[in-house]
């Protein structure tokens, strides 16, 4: 067997294993049919989007580490969105309206297409911050203030996207 048929598997049997265990938090309780019907509905996810589970090329290998560094970077996403909130939230309850937007242009420091994306959307999910579009090598990035656009380049976010692409 290659390889990549062993890769191949392993993504599936942790990804199957992943579906379940978000289907059973979801569900909240452990009975013989709502396991049946979670491992059920994890094998239709999977057959309908096997064409979606990522390779090494595409996104990285779902490994530990890997999970890791991802749950890393989801913790600093809710941290980075309160903050973000808290900021947006002074910006318009402060009757001046202190708002200065602008398109600034950040660079793509990420190899992969998974990784552009993720960092893509994570800016669009940090409120007062918008990513309009990929040109090249640059994100086009829509900002409230001057300190958010100036605060893009080299964000904490952006280094925990970093290390996903560092973990292969």
């Amino acid at each position: 067997m290659s390889k990549t048929a062993l890769n191949s598997r392993k993504n599936i049997l942790i990804m199957f294993f992943l579906l379940l265990f978000f289907w059973a938090i979801i569900d909240g309780k452990l009975t013989v049919e709502s396991v049946l019907l979670g491992t059920v509905s994890s094998i239709m996810i999977l057959y309908f989007n096997k064409d979606i589970l990522f390779t090494r090329e595409d996104g990285g290998p779902v490994t530990l580490g890997f999970l890791w560094h991802f749950m890393t970077l989801i913790a600093v996403l809710i941290v980075e969105i309160v903050k973000s909130n808290i900021n947006v939230a002074k910006i318009v309850l402060n009757p001046k309206m202190p708002i200065d937007p602008s398109f600034v242009r950040v660079p793509v420091r990420f190899r992969k297409d998974f990784n552009k994306v993720l960092y893509g959307n994570v800016v669009t999910l940090t409120p007062g911050t918008l990513t309009v579009d990929i040109v090249g090598d640059e994100y086009i990035i829509h900002a409230l203030t001057r300190e958010a656009a100036e605060g893009l380049n080299g964000s904490a976010l952006e280094e925990h996207v970093l290390r996903l692409e560092e973990r292969d």
